[in-house]
């Protein structure tokens, strides 16, 4: 009887829908930036943050890219972004610069891109100013 009566008391629960996560990974492609393209971006990165112009970045991953962002402060919105575009895009394999949020140039190789950034880069003032 005491059985009878706790299954009575007891919340009803239903079991959620299953997925097959095999088959969501193959669906969904993963978009990063390889140890190649990551040594250049920090490179580029570093150089600058050495110069006193940017201070922080943060790589992202959505749905079909991978991008990495590039702040002069902690909180502001990204002054540079690179983005690698993946196989769902019309340029699948593209790698894409913003700065403050506009095209400034977009390439199949990485390097053209960092250049174009490093370019607008020398043109933006620094926040800091060194005393050398």
């Amino acid at each position: 009887m005491a059985k009878d009566n706790l299954e009575h008391t007891l919340p009803e629960y239903h079991m959620g829908t299953l997925f097959d996560l095999a088959k969501y990974r193959k669906a969904k492609s993963f978009v990063h930036f390889d140890r190649a393209e990551l040594m250049k971006l920090m490179n580029t990165y570093s150089r600058q943050v050495a110069s006193g112009a940017w201070k922080d970045y943060a790589i992202d991953h959505l749905d079909g890219m991978a991008m990495f962002s590039i702040f002069r402060s902690t909180h502001e919105t990204p002054l540079f972004t690179v983005i690698k575009l993946g196989n769902e895009h019309k340029n699948a394999g593209q790698y894409v610069a913003l700065h403050s949020g506009e095209r400034i140039k977009q390439s199949a190789e990485i390097v053209n891109v960092l250049e174009a950034i490093e370019k607008r880069a020398r043109k933006v003032v620094p926040l800091f100013k060194t005393n050398s």
